[in-house]
Formats: C-alpha cells, structure tokens, sequence
C-alpha cells in the first residue's frame, strides 16, 4: 500500500532489500529514493514511510520557502547519507534511526539557477541562506521527531538530522 502511494506522489525509487541479521538494523518496506519532492544528490535508502513523509516535506514546506527567501525552487536536495547499520554518535547506547531507515543528514540545496546553499557554510551567516535553513529546520521541527543542526554539537558542524524516532528534540 505505501509503494502504490509513492506511485500516486510521483516519488522517483526502487525497492531497495536491506539485508541484515540485526534485528535493530531492519528497515520497513526500504526503497532506494533518488527524488522525494525535489532530486536528490546521491540515492539513498529509507523506510517507504519516511519517504512519502520527505516528499510532503519538500513540496509543502522546503520549495515554498525557497520561493519566499529567492523567488525560486530547489533543484536539488544534497544529503550525506540515509540508512547505516549504526548506534547513535559515539557507537554506544541506543541505535541511531538511520539504522531503521527513517534518517536523513542533509548538507545543502541547490536552486534552479544554480545558488547553492550549504549548511557547513551558510548556517551561521547573515542574510537570506542562514534564514533559509533556519526556516527549513524550524518547519522540519512540526514534522518530524528529531533535527539537529550544527547548534546541536560538533558531530553536525555541516549538516541538519532529521528523523521520525518517536522522540522529540528540536535543535533550532
């Protein structure tokens, strides 16, 4: 049923098995996504569900204020990296949710004239890219569980985590 929904919002992807003898390393129904909403630099592996709620996140939230800070939309999304078999930083405690496929680090985005905006460079800065993505972490926090952004710690100097988790933190 979620594989018809990504039919229907038009998501580019392909199943995706994920084989693993962990159990907390399983992902539900994991699809290889290459645009959710707006292109994507690289594949990347999520759950089915995660990707339809990426895809309501770029069309409702991340174009509409790229068209309020630039006049434009993103062409594209950079992310660093989706689903990995891994325990939160540091390798010990709970297990991260990349691991269940419900995570995404992204570094950056592109506009359709080619502007890139990097988290690594332009989150601190002044002016419409550092408010860009502080709006985009602002709307991810309504939606999802988890973001954290270079404010958070050092491990996230150059990119915004979001997940699903059924935690609740929000790093703006």
């Amino acid at each position: 049923m979620c594989l018809a929904e990504l039919d229907r919002a038009d998501v580019r992807y392909s199943p995706a098995p994920v084989a693993t003898s962990i159990d907390a390393c399983s992902v539900a129904t994991p699809v290889r996504v290459t645009a959710a909403g707006i292109a994507w630099n690289q594949p990347g592996v999520v759950s089915c569900g995660f990707a339809l709620a990426l895809d309501a996140f770029a069309r409702e939230e991340v174009n509409p204020a790229a068209r309020a800070y630039f006049g434009r939309d993103v062409r594209l999304i950079r992310q660093f990296g989706t689903y990995a078999c891994r325990r939160e930083t540091g390798g010990e405690g709970r297990w991260s949710l990349h691991a269940a496929g419900r995570a995404i680090d992204i570094a950056g985005f592109e506009l359709t004239d080619g502007t890139t905006i990097l988290v690594e460079r332009d989150w601190r800065g002044a002016g419409a890219k550092s408010a860009f993505l502080h709006d985009i972490v602002h709307r991810a926090c309504r939606r999802f569980g988890v973001v954290l952004t270079p404010d958070s710690d050092r491990d996230h100097y150059n990119h915004i985590h979001i997940d699903s988790g059924p935690w609740k933190l929000c790093e703006k």
